[in-house]
């Protein structure tokens, strides 16, 4: 019963969620098919019956969605987390790498220095040999020879001669080994300088690897918390609202066999042939028929319920009509089924008008065929106007398009 299932939308979980999608037959009569507004109007009671489910449908799609998801975003998370490591840790080495390259560069720019300085004091000396040379002109060591006053002061003279000679050449010989050396030192300072900068690349490299590692890891765990808070939200909401749909489909239940019993007692004691049973009148002509009789099944807890009539979709306001000559049983207010009246036909016969706007009749009045006892509305368990309709022989439930049709059988879930 369309009945049933729209009226639990009422709950904060169950807005919608208890709204199963019609199955729109369009069982009717030849006077019914006439109507050109019959689809739109079934459409609009479908559209009304899906947009009340969408609420829980989406909590109930957004729990398995976060199950699903969970398991893959925990993997990306934990090899997000891994990279991000392995990221730092090279950031780590080539930052300790580029720290140990620029102290080879300052050793190898220190050793260059130091041996400039000593080619200068090597110049210096050649410079100042140079200079006592031109100055003296080229006769000066044969005056030093022949002002010898003696063998002896000779030899000495002979000595220091060589001695200045000698301390001239390997100036000479340090300088040039200090100009290779320094050419060498040169080189291999630059070659550190290179070496020191691609160490630098490799390290802004690693800096910018290990950002984004880490951007992604957080990522990644946002992500994963995003779907655990979305789990939890809809456990949390099926949870708080799980019982008081339980309750809720027990109490359709209880009103359906109350129904039932108030049916049977204004019948005969024994069983009902119905295909004796008179014809019935259509209860709203130019309408179709939408939901059928069978179970319904609650999307996420499962519970299950027996629909027991048919629905059919119209403008609130509009007027319901006996489907037979009868005495009105009663009307009542139920919170299952709203405004509802029964009228009795006799011979066990007994017909259910429900959800309506408000009564056209009160208990113990007589109906003619057709005539209006009440108004299609939304009231009790329901999503959107529409009348709920039933036929009930000794208080067993029919298939009410028995009377239009098919075949006339009890309905299949009840008992």
């Amino acid at each position: 019963m369309r009945a049933f299932l729209t009226r639990l939308n009422s709950s904060r979980f169950t807005r919608g969620l208890l709204a199963v999608p019609l199955l729109l037959s369009l069982l009717m009569t030849p006077a019914i098919a006439n109507n050109t507004d019959i689809d739109k109007q079934v459409a609009e009671a479908s559209e009304a019956l899906t947009e009340a489910s969408k609420a829980v449908v989406e909590a109930a799609e957004s729990l398995k969605d976060a199950q699903a998801k969970l398991p893959a975003a925990r993997e990306t998370m934990a090899i997000a987390a891994a990279k991000e490591a392995e990221a730092k840790a090279a950031y780590n080495k080539a930052a300790a790498d580029l720290a140990a390259a620029k102290a080879a560069y300052a050793a190898a720019l220190s050793k260059v220095t130091s041996k400039e300085a000593e080619i200068s004091q090597l110049q210096k000396k050649v410079d100042q040999f140079a200079r006592s040379v031109y100055q003296q002109g080229p006769t000066s060591q044969w005056e030093i020879i022949l002002e010898s006053t003696s063998p002896s002061d000779l030899t000495v003279r002979l000595q220091n001669i060589k001695a200045v000679s000698l301390s001239t050449a390997k100036s000479l010989d340090d300088l040039l080994a200090a100009k290779e050396q320094l050419a060498a030192d040169a080189a291999a300072a630059e070659a550190v300088r290179l070496d020191m900068q691609r160490v630098a690349d490799i390290a802004s490299q690693a800096l910018i690897d290990a950002q984004n590692a880490a951007d992604k890891a957080a990522a990644a765990k946002s992500e994963v918390d995003k779907l655990v808070k979305q789990e939890a939200a809809a456990l949390k909401v099926a949870e708080d609202d799980k019982a008081e749909v339980q309750a809720q489909y027990n109490e359709l239940r209880a009103e359906q066999i109350r129904i039932a019993a108030l049916s049977k007692s204004a019948g005969s004691q024994g069983p009902v042939d119905p295909q004796a049973t008179g014809p019935l009148s259509w209860p709203l002509p130019g309408r179709a028929a939408g939901g059928g009789v069978g179970w319904r099944v609650h999307p996420v807890y499962k519970y299950k319920s027996c629909h027991t009539g048919v629905d059919s979709g119209a403008p609130k306001g509009t007027p319901i009509r006996a489907a037979a000559d009868g005495v009105v049983l009663s009307t009542t207010v139920s919170r299952a089924y709203g405004n509802m009246t029964l009228i009795d036909h006799g011979g066990g016969m007994v017909t259910m008008y429900a959800h309506q706007s408000q009564f056209g009749v009160s208990p113990g009045q007589v109906v003619g065929n057709q005539e209006v006892i009440g108004y299609v509305g939304s009231t009790g368990f329901s999503t959107g106007p529409h009348l709920h309709f039933e036929v009930h022989l000794n208080g067993v439930p029919y298939n009410p398009m028995g009377w239009f049709g098919a075949e006339r059988t009890v309905v299949p879930c009840w008992g």
